[in-house]
């Protein structure tokens, strides 16, 4: 733990332009850590594993990540807008009361995760894999699923924007939970 509070020093000396490294993780486990209230704004991670731990008010916001492992890991009123994930694995994962928006999801699977009062607008999952995940309270303003697969995955009280619709796979504007309901079914 204290090598990873070395480089999280450097790296809020990288942000404020004052010397430090930005933080480039690459082929590391970490299991049972809480990371809180800090800016890990544009860091990257290849390769990470996460296990049973909790973020808590973590600005990741650019950040990305790369063929990384989420595992039990509690993502609470963290900032993720605009972060990438590419070819990720969230199992088991919560999510409460996050920022998630422009953010991107490539070839990335989600099982049994929960995502709580979470505002998701205009971020893209493309070649993703839901399944058994809930979505409750969320905003999901132009929201894209595209050659997504679900199996059991639920919404409950959705937030739709009519001017800027969700769109899953080939099913364009879609703005009430009916239609998101038949549009993860198909």
């Amino acid at each position: 733990m204290e090598n990873i509070k070395i480089r999280l020093q450097l790296h809020q000396e990288w942000l404020n332009n004052s010397g430090g490294k930005q933080l480039d993780i690459e082929n590391e486990e970490f299991s049972n850590i809480t990371l809180k209230d800090e800016n890990l704004n544009t860091s990257i991670f290849y390769n990470t594993k996460f296990e049973s731990s909790i973020f808590r008010n973590l600005n990741l916001g650019g950040s990305s990540f790369f063929n990384c492992t989420f595992s039990a890991v509690n993502f609470e009123k963290s900032f993720l807008r605009k972060c990438e994930f590419h070819q990720c694995k969230f199992i088991n994962c919560n999510f409460s009361e996050d920022e998630i928006t422009k953010a991107e999801f490539y070839d990335t699977s989600m099982e049994f995760c929960a995502f709580n009062k979470i505002k998701f607008g205009w971020s893209y999952f493309g070649d993703c894999f839901i399944s058994d995940t809930t979505f409750s309270v969320i905003e999901l303003d132009s929201l894209a699923f595209i050659d997504s697969k679900f199996i059991n995955v639920g919404f409950e009280e959705a937030k739709f924007n009519i001017k800027y619709p969700v769109k899953i796979n080939d099913q364009l504007n879609i703005i009430d939970i009916d239609q998101l309901k038949i549009a993860i079914e198909d």
